[in-house]
């Protein structure tokens, strides 16, 4: 049986895909924030994990020509996968009870600093930028806003970044998830969840490409900054309030 919860995922799932179908950013991170207030915190990552990589995957579908695969994507894949196996081996020493102040506080650092800039220099190299992406994203949870820069810095147009940007993220989450399996978490047993999430992701694609030449691109960035901003605000003042009571 359906409940509120299982409504409010799918709609939420839905919006925060389709802004990243339609300007290229900030979806993922924008519902790994909301899922902490809704999951429990050791069920956060798996979960938005699949979820976005079915959304990246349905987008990736619709306009896969655009990427370069074999310039780009054939050197990020075996990175992602030692990301991934690297990953394996600490993921039982993360600490997920964190992961709201962690989140929060990575949230305002690339949200307002140059920090995405500095990580872009460093990573140009594709292996090292997948290995990085996976890895990390099995503790954080989405990396993507660290991707346009330097996609951009690789001469790729707009609707080129939106795409390859998928492909990436796709395959990031292709090994999260396998990783999560590995170390034994039962994603079956969230399958309604999941299916609702799923459901609104692939919804949120569709109508998002049908947005992208619509939507003025720096107003709906600045909008999604700001919204994203408050969030994890309200994330860390959370996770502070647990920690003092």
């Amino acid at each position: 049986m359906l409940t509120w919860t299982d409504g409010a995922l799918f709609a939420l799932c839905a919006t925060t895909s389709a802004i990243t179908s339609a300007i290229g950013v900030g979806g993922g991170m924008l519902l790994l924030v909301f899922l902490t207030n809704v999951l429990s915190a050791n069920l956060v990552i798996p979960i938005h994990g699949a979820t976005q990589l079915v959304s990246n995957v349905s987008r990736l579908l619709l306009d896969w020509r655009l990427v370069p695969w074999r310039r780009l994507m054939l050197p990020f894949l075996p990175g992602a996968l030692l990301g991934g196996m690297i990953g394996y081996f600490t993921l039982n020493r993360f600490s997920f009870e964190h992961l709201p102040l962690i989140l929060g506080v990575f949230i305002l650092l690339i949200t307002w600093t140059r920090l995405i800039q500095g990580l872009g220099v460093l990573f140009n190299n594709m292996t090292v930028l997948g290995a990085w992406l996976t890895g990390s994203s099995l503790f954080i949870g989405s990396m993507g806003l660290m991707l346009p820069p330097i996609l951009l810095h690789k001469g790729l147009k707009k609707d080129e970044v939106i795409l390859t940007q998928s492909a990436m993220m796709g395959t990031m989450h292709a090994f999260k998830v396998a990783t999560y399996v590995a170390a034994g978490f039962a994603f079956f047993s969230y399958s309604q969840i999941m299916l609702m999430m799923l459901t609104g992701s692939l919804t949120g694609t569709y109508v998002g490409k049908f947005l992208r030449g619509r939507i003025n691109e720096q107003r709906g960035v600045l909008i999604l900054k700001w919204v994203t901003t408050l969030a994890a605000i309200q994330l860390i003042i959370t996770a502070l309030y647990r920690y003092l009571k």
